[in-house]
């Protein structure tokens, strides 16, 4: 009765290490969010942070982020408020963001679409319990390695279609 116990918990532990190794900046850059930005986790939030690809400095271009569940799922967005910093090179920009849809906060800055573009996302979010704070810092511009996100998707795919393989397999 006790091995069975402890194989339960160890399969357990495995599956909560291998959610919270899901959730790494190094997976997220690895998966093109649903609104085609970067996604980062922080608390109980992913939040997707989408720019103009063709942003030029001078000019004030879209800063929008996404807010949503661990599942990638909106969450209500109307009683928060964000603050985006963005910094390239020397050129700096800064957006605040308020919400225009249902998991949307918009705002606008004049910054350039670069490679080398960093922001960080400090987000307030109200609450039925109280009044949250999250930070978050993206990499918007940096290139998502194909290889890996098609890996992750064949890889979710191919588990599924093993399984049906595996059923199928066994009526025989």
């Amino acid at each position: 009765m006790v091995k069975p116990l402890v194989k339960t918990l160890l399969l357990t532990a495995g599956l909560f290490s291998t959610a919270a190794f899901a959730h790494t900046d190094e997976y997220l850059d690895t998966v093109v969010g649903p609104n085609g930005g970067q996604l980062r986790m922080a608390g109980a939030y992913h939040f997707e942070l989408v720019l103009a690809k063709d942003a030029k400095a001078g000019a004030p271009s879209a800063v929008k982020l996404y807010v949503l569940d661990h599942g990638n799922n909106p969450q209500p967005a109307k009683d928060a408020k964000a603050t985006v910093l963005m910094v390239s090179g020397k050129t700096k920009a800064k957006a605040e963001l308020l919400p225009t849809g249902e998991n949307l906060l918009a705002g606008s800055a004049a910054y350039t679409a670069a490679a080398d573009l960093k922001a960080v996302v400090n987000i307030s979010i109200k609450t039925d319990h109280g009044e949250i704070t999250e930070q978050a810092m993206f990499t918007p511009f940096k290139p998502v390695p194909a290889k890996a996100e098609a890996e992750h998707e064949h890889g979710h795919e191919h588990g599924h279609e093993q399984a049906h393989e595996d059923e199928k397999g066994h009526q025989h």
